[in-house]
């Protein structure tokens, strides 16, 4: 099995966690932000004992990590699906059910093609796919800077409990889980890798959710995807708008956030079943759309 490297794979990971932060619906204050960091300090402190149960769970373990990798592509496609009405991808925004199996069946089939072409080309594309995302984010949060209404950052701490932000932070945290997965094909295992790739996701979290509170926290309340509205209104260039950026980023990320649980998923069914190599990455796509269209009515 091809390897990937530990930069490789953590741009994986990230792209995921990004994407489901770009998709994170309802008020965001500052409490949100520390909230997230802190399961994100709590999931590092985890990290060693996770991977040790991982390893040692042999394939129940697999078995479970899998159903995650299909829950979570599922609820990846249901953040990609409804964002979109905001966004607007054209032919599933006003195409219904038609429309989200017309996107939902674009995106598989680049994922099945990525499957096809490796783990390594999907690793390498990842890298260049997060360095254009950090390019967008730096740009929008030097616009969000130089610009900001800083009155925005206190007025919104009153607003939600921390217990809750703590439980709406975990419950977008299944990067984590495709993370696990691929670093048994990325080299040895060490904690300092490990602590990189959160301490990144950390950061880069917290940056979003603050950057969005100085933009849109005037209008967080008629903002139903804070984040997507503060890169509608940043404007950083007079005669361009990051925005047209922002949705290239967005489906670009959607992609390789949706390729990334596949990718894993098609890696676990080639070790729990050995035997099953027809249409293993069609399945893995095929399962994740249809946990999307049963979850979608919950989430």
């Amino acid at each position: 099995m091809s390897r990937i490297n530990k930069k490789q794979l953590a741009a994986m990971a990230l792209i995921t966690d990004i994407f489901a932060v770009f998709c994170l619906r309802g008020r965001l204050t500052v409490l949100t932000a520390a909230a997230f960091v802190l399961v994100i300090l709590l999931q590092t402190a985890l990290l060693p004992l996770i991977e040790r149960l991982y390893a040692a769970g042999g394939k129940p373990a697999k078995a479970l990590l899998l159903l995650w990798m299909i829950f979570w592509g599922g609820v990846l496609f249901t953040m990609q699906w409804r964002t979109s009405e905001v966004i607007y991808i054209p032919g599933e925004s006003s195409g219904g059910i038609w429309g989200k199996l017309m996107v939902s069946g674009l995106i598989g089939l680049v994922c099945i093609y990525i499957s096809s072409a490796g783990i390594r080309a999907m690793a390498r594309a990842s890298v260049i796919a997060a360095a254009v995302g950090a390019v967008c984010l730096l740009v929008v949060t030097l616009s969000a800077v130089s610009g900001a209404d800083w009155e925005n950052l206190t007025v919104s701490t009153g607003h939600g409990s921390f217990s809750g932000e703590l439980l709406r932070g975990l419950c977008i945290s299944g990067g984590l889980g495709s993370y696990i997965a691929l670093s048994s094909i990325s080299g040895k295992k060490s904690f300092r890798s490990g602590t990189a790739y959160l301490a990144v996701r950390g950061a880069i979290t917290a940056v979003l959710l603050l950057v969005s509170v100085l933009i849109a926290g005037g209008i967080m309340e008629i903002a139903e995807y804070p984040v997507v509205m503060a890169a509608q209104l940043a404007q950083p260039f007079p005669s361009q708008r990051i925005d047209s950026l922002f949705l290239i980023v967005f489906a670009v990320y959607a992609v390789f956030a949706i390729g990334v649980q596949s990718a894993a998923a098609d890696m676990l069914l080639e070790e729990l079943f050995p035997r099953f190599h027809r249409f293993r990455s069609l399945c893995a796509v095929a399962a994740m759309v249809g946990a999307a269209f049963a979850i979608a009515r919950f989430i």
